[in-house]
């Protein structure tokens, strides 16, 4: 009898231990999942094996910026770094801009303005044409006995020639000279008046002008008064003074005379 109740006994164990292996084995069914194409382990081939060294090497650098996050920071770069360089470019700009307008009012500030330009350009305009024609001469000049008068580039002098009277020579731009007329009296003065030779001259009986106008076909002559007749006077020449449209001349005695000169 106790035999029999011992083997029940063990069978009811046994049929307990069974469900309770049952119970913990259904437990763990219900934790497993099921893995899907593409999932789980892979193995590398020569198809895969760049995709296989990229991600080893994206999981290696996330592993060491998780260990070291300042070489993350510096690996990036300051942050914002193109709106600085856009900033850069724009402040260059304006800069470009400041030395642009501010030259431009130096400028107008020391340029000349419209009349100022339309004076110079008609001063050098008056240059150039007197550069190309060569110097111009005085409208009436006036030397002593011992000086010149110049025309033209040649210039004109008093000089005693050989028959002991006195003769006005031209001597040209080339170094010629040439008596162009000679005076009978003792010339005090070499006068030009335009394109006339003014020679006021001492003579025994008084004081007279010899004329003569250079590249004229008249000969020499005396200027004449408001009659007609030789302009002069008694006495020495004391001094002349020629001007624009007159000689004076004045003798030893003070006594002034106005030649009128056409």
């Amino acid at each position: 009898m106790r035999a029999e109740k011992n083997g029940r006994a063990a069978h009811a164990d046994n049929r307990v231990g069974i469900g309770r292996r049952s119970e913990a084995e259904a437990a763990t069914d219900d934790r497993i999942s099921t893995i899907h194409a593409g999932q789980g382990a892979r193995v590398t081939t020569r198809k895969n094996a760049a995709q296989a060294a990229s991600g080893a090497r994206k999981n290696a650098e996330k592993r060491y910026f998780e260990r070291h996050p300042e070489a993350k920071a510096s690996a990036g770069g300051p942050e914002r770094s193109g709106r600085n360089v856009v900033l850069l470019v724009v402040l260059a700009v304006l800069a470009l801009c400041l030395v642009f307008i501010l030259g431009r009012c130096v400028t107008a500030i020391f340029a000349p303005g419209p009349a100022e330009q339309a004076i110079i350009a008609e001063q050098e305009a008056a240059e150039q044409l007197n550069a190309d024609e060569g110097p111009v001469d005085a409208p009436f000049e006036q030397t002593g006995a011992d000086g010149t008068v110049s025309y033209e580039g040649s210039t004109y002098s008093l000089q005693m020639q050989d028959d002991g009277l006195w003769g006005v020579v031209e001597t040209a731009a080339d170094g010629t000279s040439s008596v162009i007329f000679k005076v009978e009296g003792i010339p005090v003065a070499l006068a030009r008046r335009q394109t006339t030779i003014l020679v006021p001259e001492n003579r025994n009986d008084g004081w007279d002008v010899v004329c003569y106008v250079i590249g004229g076909h008249s000969p020499v002559s005396y200027v004449v008064d408001e009659d007609g007749g030789i302009a002069g006077g008694s006495g020495d020449i004391a001094s002349v003074e020629l001007e624009e449209t007159s000689l004076r001349v004045t003798d030893a005695a003070g006594e002034t005379t106005d030649i009128a000169l056409s």
